[in-house]
């Protein structure tokens, strides 16, 4: 699944506008941390964990930390597997661009 709709399934169900934005800010901050060689996948991978531990808390507010963390490993999965295919593509594409 493609980057935006993995985000767009996350941030399903929270109204709040300011909540949204600032989800979406942060993630694209990863996203930029990883694809300038900041941080590893290792970390990218923790980061993510986190990240989708706490978002998922604001939409389950009533689910146990364990259930909450077993379901952000798995949303931490899968948009690690999309930014690292959006990066390679970006990577890939700016290559080209400088071969032109």
């Amino acid at each position: 699944m493609a980057m935006q709709e993995l985000v767009l399934k996350l941030l399903e169900g929270i109204q709040d506008a300011s909540i949204r934005a600032s989800i979406a800010t942060a993630l694209s901050a990863m996203v930029e941390a990883y694809r300038l060689g900041r941080i590893s996948d290792d970390e990218l991978r923790r980061d993510l964990v986190l990240f989708c531990t706490d978002v998922l808390a604001v939409k389950h507010p009533l689910k146990s930390v364990e259930e909450l963390r077993e379901e952000a490993e798995q949303w931490a999965e899968q948009l690690l597997r999309a930014i690292k295919l959006k990066v390679m593509r970006d990577r890939y594409l700016a290559k080209l661009s400088a071969g032109l």
